[in-house]
């Protein structure tokens, strides 16, 4: 969803807030890689409360050094991060079909992204609340079983290529968004309307 719903990386595709997060906040690739370590997938997996790992690290030298709350770097991290992708959400609304959002996020940016483009779809799944993420057959298996829809029915839009290769390899219909609406204007076109 980063890369369809919202503009969130640069060019070179790193996150927008990380090109001045060290300016910012002070925050190094150290900082960085503790907080997003091997734990960050029970994060966005709902094994492990985001708040509670912020806690703790926060606590380490390496970040009571940098006079910093765990709040507000996830001000700092969820502000900066939400350049909506207009032109997507005009597709949506203009859909006659039901559309949904799925991503591996924790509650907390799940929170943001619903408040910020929630009401344009019928409903989102996020991995926190699954405790499975995309590409993982848990996944797309609890998507259709909620929806009562089979793999064929399904067409997940997606700009991470591993997610693609999973839902294909579930019997999902897909398509890799890569920043051309027109290319996908013309894809769900024949598509729906065959």
């Amino acid at each position: 969803m980063d890369g369809v719903v919202f503009k969130t990386h640069d060019e070179k595709g790193y996150y927008l807030w990380s090109r001045t997060v060290k300016k910012d906040l002070g925050f190094t690739s150290e900082h960085l890689s503790r907080i997003f370590s091997e734990k960050w997938t029970d994060i966005i997996t709902g094994k492990m409360d985001l708040k509670l790992h912020l806690d703790v690290l926060f606590k380490e030298k390496l970040f009571q050094d940098l006079a910093i709350s765990p709040d507000q770097f996830i001000d700092y991290w969820l502000r900066p991060d939400y350049h909506i992708n207009l032109d997507i959400l005009q597709l949506v609304k203009s859909l006659k079909i039901p559309c949904y959002l799925g991503t591996n996020q924790e509650a907390v940016r799940t929170a943001c992204i619903m408040n910020a483009v929630g009401s344009y779809f019928k409903q989102c799944f996020a991995s926190y609340k699954i405790g499975s993420m995309k590409p993982e057959e848990g996944f797309f298996r609890h998507i259709e079983k909620t929806l009562s829809l089979l793999p064929s029915q399904v067409l997940l839009i997606d700009d991470t290529k591993d997610n693609i290769e999973g839902a294909k390899q579930w019997g999902w219909h897909v398509y890799h968004y890569q920043n051309d609406l027109k290319a996908l204007q013309s894809f769900l076109s024949k598509r729906i309307h065959g």
